[in-house]
């Protein structure tokens, strides 16, 4: 189903700063504590829990979300667990580009 696109309201655009604030907020709270915990699996979801319980309602939870997500996509190897997430730095030498062997 597709999403509606109506005109913007100043009631709209009030809550989009709102919510806008209350990342910021939150990101300088995780951006604090992870100084402090670190920003591996237990220090980030410290952190993020922190984060998230300064934003009310919904907006907490997709700030919990979002830090896991991030957590989670740089993968076990952002963490400090070796080669499972893959060899980051081979692939930034070849520009993402697999290597090939000719005969």
């Amino acid at each position: 189903m597709a999403a509606e696109i109506g005109v913007p309201t100043v009631r709209g655009v009030q809550s989009g700063l709102m919510d806008y604030g209350a990342g910021v907020i939150a990101g300088l709270v995780y951006n604090t504590v992870s100084t402090f915990t670190g920003s591996g699996l237990i220090g980030g979801a410290v952190s993020a829990a922190l984060a998230s319980s300064v934003a009310k309602g919904n907006l907490g939870g997709m700030i919990a979300v979002n830090a896991g997500f991030r957590t989670g996509s740089v993968g076990m190897g952002g963490l400090g667990l070796g080669q499972i997430g893959g060899n980051r730095q081979a692939a930034a030498k070849s520009n993402g580009q697999p290597k090939i062997n000719l005969i």
